[in-house]
């Protein structure tokens, strides 16, 4: 089974603020690079330009949560490989901004938020949506455990990519493992670490003792 990417979430208020936790090699060691939603409010879609510029190479993430096709038709313009839409959006908007993604070479990654059926999974998946990011019911409390795992494994049978996020950490990756996960989003155990490349190293060597 293939190991889960590292997917880091940018979730700053400044680009320095971002360029100073992606130095000293945080940049290096991580799969995917989130620009986060905090981050494209404060310094608006050439946050966007900027990590494309500088990291041609990554996997790049607008995390904007899109309820309307025009939020969507403007960040296309900007070369993410994914960009974020609810799951609670009109199905319009989802078939809408996922037929212009595909169009360009890019993928729509539905953020579950709220309460969802495994036939609006289908439904996404007509729309040629391949991606879904896993956040756990609000409802649930405590650790990631057996309910997680079994919707994670529900999803992944119908064929979506799984990205899990909420809370990730070197420490609780274990709820995760073998679990057929397309990536891990760390945000705060990474960005608040005191050094987040060390962290980040930390955890992708996690990732490979889980899932060897």
């Amino acid at each position: 089974m293939q190991k889960p990417k590292l997917q880091v979430a940018l979730d700053t208020s400044t680009m320095c603020e971002a360029f100073r936790v992606l130095g000293n090699g945080l940049d290096e060691t991580v799969d995917i690079v989130e620009c986060g939603t905090m981050l494209l409010l404060h310094e608006g879609l050439h946050a966007l330009d900027y990590l494309r510029s500088i990291y041609p190479d990554k996997l790049l993430v607008a995390d904007f949560k899109c309820v309307a096709p025009h939020f969507g038709s403007r960040i296309i313009e900007h070369n993410p490989d994914f960009l974020t839409v609810l799951s609670v959006a009109e199905p319009h908007v989802q078939e809408a901004i996922a037929k212009e993604a595909v169009e360009h070479g890019q993928c729509v990654q539905v953020e579950l938020y709220g309460e969802y059926t495994l036939d609006d999974v289908k439904r996404w998946q007509g729309y040629g949506i391949e991606h879904i990011i896993y956040n756990r019911p609000r409802i649930r409390k405590g650790p990631w455990g057996d309910e997680e795992a079994t919707d994670i494994k529900k999803l992944s049978s119908l064929g979506m990519y799984v990205t899990a996020t909420g809370g990730m950490s070197c420490e609780n990756l274990q709820a995760l493992k073998g679990l057929p996960v397309y990536a891990v989003i760390c945000g705060r155990s990474v960005l608040k670490a005191a050094s987040p490349a060390a962290e980040a190293i930390r955890i992708k060597q996690r990732i490979s003792e889980l899932w060897d």
